[in-house]
């Protein structure tokens, strides 16, 4: 096999255990940001609730102001009785007063109603905020055993990256920048065996001339179909 063929091979196996570490770092990043995603479901939960409090709580101060302002004036048409003189403008006042009255009692009902909404939200807020707490809760091992997860894993990334960096200078820099190009351009391995007489990676024929010059290591070749290196497999050296 050809000089460079090897050392390109063993460039290809560090590319495949960063990939693999790099995999391994975004699958534990996934699932912390599960994690994270459950806790800002959670929380967006409690805000959600707490801003249907505030406003149930305003509802009914606004409510309290307004039955307020209704009773201090029926107490003055009541005073007003004793000083209208004729029984037409009794009668007109007691109409008036009848018909706030009725104002008035829709209001404490509609009061009533949004006291006790107010409440319900309120018992709502409180089980929102024990449900985050005990997520919280929950989560603080788990949180444990991925930090360290990603710690780890972002530690054997970077060993696998610096010894890719290490393994890539020993690659003749012309081979280098093709190998490299296939690389990034393909989700599978890019120096792939010669198969009989074709190529392993898309099973194409190989022309005889070419199939003896990687057999006998003389040249580096690569597939006229779908462009990967070849090299000799096993026993056809």
């Amino acid at each position: 096999m050809h000089p460079d063929l090897e050392r390109l091979l063993d460039l290809q196996a560090k590319d495949l255990e960063l990939l693999r570490t790099d995999l391994h770092v975004r699958a534990v990043a996934g699932e912390i940001a599960g994690l994270d995603g459950a806790l800002e479901r959670a929380r967006a939960e409690v805000e959600s609730v707490r801003q249907r409090v505030a406003e149930g709580i305003q509802r009914r101060e606004e409510l309290e102001a307004v039955i307020e302002a209704q009773r201090a004036h029926q107490e003055k048409r009541r005073s007003r009785i004793e000083q209208v003189r004729t029984a037409r403008e009794v009668q007109a006042l007691m109409t008036e007063m009848d018909l706030a009255r009725s104002a008035l009692a829709r209001q404490e009902s509609d009061w009533v109603k949004a006291s006790d909404a107010a409440q319900q939200q309120e018992a709502s807020l409180s089980e929102a905020e024990a449900r985050l707490h005990a997520l919280e809760q929950d989560q603080t091992g788990e949180r444990s055993r991925l930090e360290e997860a990603r710690r780890q894993a972002e530690a054997e990334r970077e060993g696998a990256r610096l010894a890719r960096q290490s393994c890539a200078v020993s690659v003749e820099r012309t081979l280098l920048m093709r190998y490299e190009r296939l690389w990034n351009s393909r989700t599978t391995t890019v120096v792939v065996p010669l198969r009989g007489d074709a190529c392993s990676a898309c099973h194409t024929a190989v022309p005889r001339n070419r199939r003896s010059q990687i057999r006998a290591g003389t040249h580096i070749e690569g597939c006229e179909a779908c462009g990967v290196i070849l090299y000799p497999s096993n026993g056809e050296e």
